[in-house]
């Protein structure tokens, strides 16, 4: 998930992050603390004040959800509707989740899904 710095930010911690204000921050965490995030700015990593930036999330991006409730969100959409959650068997990486709704697509081969 991305991230814009509202304002300038100084680290006075070792554990923090510095950025100026209008940079693009990786955001790695939201969850240890409701105050602070865990971002990577050209290739540092640190704690980030939540009130410095604006979050923009990626409409197909689910966060923390079961299989189970990934399979009920894409259940009726279309056939190639996806979403990206967080994998719960391996943390810290993600699962894509991928419908295979009723569809019929055709190039040099006939495939089919349903």
């Amino acid at each position: 998930m991305e991230a814009v710095a509202l304002y300038s930010f100084r680290a006075t911690e070792g554990d923090e992050l510095s950025f100026q204000k209008g940079d693009i921050l990786k955001i790695t965490n939201m969850e240890d603390d409701p105050n602070w995030y865990t971002a990577e700015l050209l290739n540092r990593k640190g704690y980030v004040p939540k009130n410095y930036i604006n979050v923009r999330p990626h409409i197909w991006f689910a966060g923390r959800i079961s299989r189970q409730v990934a399979e009920g969100r894409l259940r009726h959409r279309e056939c190639g509707a996806f979403l990206v959650r967080e994998s719960e068997s391996a943390p810290g990486e993600f699962s894509m989740s991928v419908s295979r709704g009723r569809c019929e697509v055709w190039t040099s081969l006939q495939f089919w899904c349903y």
